[in-house]
């Protein structure tokens, strides 16, 4: 975008501040070092999730793509393991927050090319204390990390294209923000979403249509493929299941679900921060209402309205059982730099004002953290919450925590691995069992939705074995009724309890089953387990 658009473009903020402010570099790159710091300091007292697991798990075996997801991420958290021979979780998760402290950076250059500097600091403190942007995507090994580092890059270089001035290097700029883009898209196939907006708002300008008219414009598609060349290739010899797989989740029955759309937007305004959000979805209303004359916030409005508008919509007409609330991730990082632009803004009117409100925003952030932390070593929410809420299992670190004591028991039960394999079945346990027993025991999956565990095992090869079954929820009757006729006897053994910095977290239930009969289905399109 050229240089002479770029102050006008500020005033979508409210500051009315003639001169630019001074340059904040020095400190965006010490919030930035301090926001890694400090999350790694966290993450190493927190376990996998239940996805970071599963990716921990898959990525064990190499693959061109994988059953539900593009490879980029399974093969950042395979790379990691094989690099420091650890599947340890903060070697997991190393990359990712490597990789939000480029994000941050990307956040900073784009906010300062559209805005100022000033604005591109209050950007990157919005995305680091957004618990949804910073603290989940920035920090735990799943597919938004990459993609959002992506992302940026690609919108970043974008932003250098001078389509005015047709010059030759621009067709090469168009061809590194394609291949970038192809990246995003081979860490998460939702960042599709973003190419309508984009290509609404450079066919709003006369030279964007122009551009859109010449024949090397579409050589960007190809180049865009290029990244996607494993996925296309592992889906061919597949039959298409991932595709199939995703759509399927966004089908509807002509049901329309208002309170899950209720929920799940009260819950974006919570995780993506009040203080983020409610700026957010301002500066959304007014790069849209103010329209192409201001070239920056209307690009960044229209990259995002339809992102927003199709999970939305997904929320409101998909009869699977969905909760997605890290799907519109994509659909706020345009509007980061927005947020920026509207605090610094205040900052020139307001400083006072725009100390708190950054002021708050850390504290709040921060004060959660701290609760999460205290605890994860004291226990203090089971004290205070009502009995029924810690009945079974700790709610609040359901996911935070392995089945270390999984395989110690095992041993000490005197189960041998070579006549006896682990299972479970839902892809949750599947993906915590296997996690924690490694390559001392054999492992499939027998979940209805068993996504792409299905491709690391062959059931045939486990027929006529016995299995430890284990499943934190249901009974003997319940796991017999799902894998009968699989089985020749199934028994109930004692549960096995697990154990989190020295408290318990839950009693795992254990069975016995004998006889495997070598068979399994495939996944299921349009299975409802996973969200």
């Amino acid at each position: 975008m050229p240089r002479s658009d770029r102050s006008r473009e500020a005033s979508a903020g409210p500051s009315r501040e003639e001169a630019g402010p001074a340059d904040y570099t020095r400190r965006v790159v010490a919030v930035l070092i301090a926001s890694f710091l400090a999350r790694l300091v966290v993450v190493r007292f927190l376990d996998l999730t239940f996805m970071e697991t599963y990716g921990a798990v898959v990525a064990r075996q190499p693959s061109l793509s994988f059953f539900d997801q593009p490879p980029l991420t399974w093969w950042t958290i395979a790379g990691a393991m094989r690099l420091f021979g650890s599947d340890d979780a903060l070697i997991v998760r190393l990359p990712f927050l490597v990789m939000s402290v480029i994000s941050g950076w990307l956040i900073y250059r784009i906010t300062t090319r559209l805005f100022d500097s000033r604005a591109g600091f209050y950007a990157v403190c919005a995305y680091l204390l957004s618990p949804l942007l910073g603290l989940s995507d920035g920090s735990l090994a799943q597919t938004n990390g990459p993609m959002t580092v992506f992302i940026l890059a690609a919108l970043l270089t974008f932003l250098h294209i001078d389509f005015a001035a047709s010059r030759i290097r621009d067709n090469g700029i168009w061809y590194t923000c394609a291949f970038l883009f192809g990246c995003a898209l081979a860490s998460k196939y939702l960042a599709i979403l973003l190419v309508p907006g984009l290509l609404v708002a450079v066919a709003s300008r006369a030279e964007g249509r122009r551009w859109l008219l010449r024949p090397a414009t579409y050589l960007g598609l190809v180049v865009l493929l290029v990244p996607l060349l494993p996925v296309i290739v592992w889906n061919a010899e597949h039959g298409w299941v991932s595709f199939l797989y995703q759509g399927a989740r966004a089908g509807g029955d002509g049901s329309i679900n208002m309170a899950r759309a209720f929920r799940w937007t009260l819950t974006q305004v919570l995780i993506v921060h009040p203080l983020v959000f409610g700026p957010a979805l301002y500066m959304l209303y007014r790069g849209l209402r103010n329209g192409p004359r201001q070239e920056g916030p209307w690009l960044l409005a229209c990259m995002s309205a339809p992102v927003l508008l199709f999970i939305f919509g997904v929320m409101v007409w998909s009869s699977h059982p969905l909760r997605g609330y890290h799907w519109a991730s994509m659909g706020y990082l345009p509007l980061l730099p927005l947020v920026g632009a509207w605090a610094g803004g205040l900052a020139a009117d307001r400083p006072d004002a725009a100390r708190r409100w950054l002021a708050t925003l850390a504290a709040t952030t921060i004060l959660v953290i701290g609760l999460l932390m205290t605890h994860v070593f004291t226990g203090w929410a089971e004290r205070v919450a009502p009995a029924k809420a810690f009945r079974s299992q700790d709610p609040i670190l359901l996911e935070l925590y392995d089945w270390d004591d999984l395989p110690v028991a095992l041993t000490a039960r005197g189960f041998d691995p070579s006549r006896t394999f682990i299972a479970a079945t839902r892809w949750e346990d599947c993906a915590k069992a296997f996690y924690a027993v490694g390559d001392r025991f054999r492992s499939l999956c027998l979940a209805g939705d068993n996504i792409h565990f299905t491709y690391l095992a062959d059931a045939e090869k486990f027929r006529g074995m016995d299995a430890v079954i284990v499943d934190r929820y249901a009974n003997l009757d319940a796991v017999r009724y799902n894998l009968d006729g699989h089985f020749e006897t199934f028994s109930e053994d004692v549960p096995i309890r697990l154990n989190f910095h020295g408290r318990k977290m839950h009693d795992l239930r254990i069975v016995r089953a004998t006889h495997f009969d070598g068979t399994w289905p495939k996944p299921r399109i349009g299975a409802k387990g996973r969200q």
